[in-house]
């Protein structure tokens, strides 16, 4: 009879950390839904017998899992796989980002696949009433870029708040956590008082439901940012 427990049996027979096996196993047992959000984890003794490594190993698999969100440890309770997405989930990938040049050719093909994902996204899902919230943002770029022409840090946050909202209007928290984390890479790079005009038009293109025209302003907003981005 297959228990929970006897779930972990196969790790005994693999040669790798012994860390990495557990964490390996409980992403094996997750892609099979052999293990599904909420379940119950067995005990560190029962997991320890079960596997056939200390404690202490199981412990640290344990951290390592709770870091990236994907178990909560309940003191007193025990520890439960994670009922819902967490933004700890992206961590190793941004991670990943972040060590990689801002100005990579892989990189900025990432963010322009993932800002064409995002419009269509949006275009499919998000209603006129919530598109106002994406022209409100643009007016505040535009009222900050006339009010303050010299003041390139405002406008670069409204810049980036404007990208935070696209990210939000695709009704979709996996694309949005991800999308976020895009924006959080290049933030640093951004020269907003290039970008008030292409904004514009990108706007107008979403608020008509044009996905062409959205996507060839999108290649358009690409090409202006390889061009005055801030070298960091």
């Amino acid at each position: 009879m297959v228990t929970i427990e006897t779930l972990f049996d196969d790790v005994k027979k693999e040669k790798r950390s012994n860390v990495d096996l557990v964490i390996e196993r409980i992403k094996t047992l997750l892609i099979e839904q052999k293990l599904t959000p909420g379940d119950l984890l067995p005990s560190e003794n029962v997991l320890s017998e079960s596997i056939g490594v200390s404690r202490g190993t199981i412990r640290e698999a344990m951290k390592i899992l709770s870091a990236f969100g994907i178990v909560e440890i309940r003191r007193g309770d025990g520890t439960y796989i994670a009922t819902a997405a967490n933004r700890k989930i992206f961590d190793p990938l941004i991670f990943s980002l972040i060590i990689t040049k801002k100005d990579s050719e892989e990189l900025i093909q990432l963010r322009e696949m993932m800002e064409i994902g995002v419009i269509n996204l949006i275009i499919n899902n998000a209603t006129d009433e919530e598109m106002e919230e994406l022209n409100a943002a643009y007016l505040q770029m535009e009222a900050t870029s006339q009010a303050r022409v010299d003041d390139l840090e405002k406008l670069n946050a409204c810049d980036i708040q404007f990208h935070r909202v696209m990210a939000k209007l695709t009704r979709n928290h996996l694309v949005e956590n991800m999308y976020n984390f895009v924006i959080d890479i290049f933030a640093p790079t951004i020269n907003a008082h290039y970008a008030l005009d292409v904004h514009k038009k990108l706007l107008e293109a979403i608020l008509a439901r044009d996905r062409e025209l959205a996507t060839n302003i999108e290649h358009e907003h690409t090409a202006i940012w390889r061009t005055t981005r801030k070298i960091i």
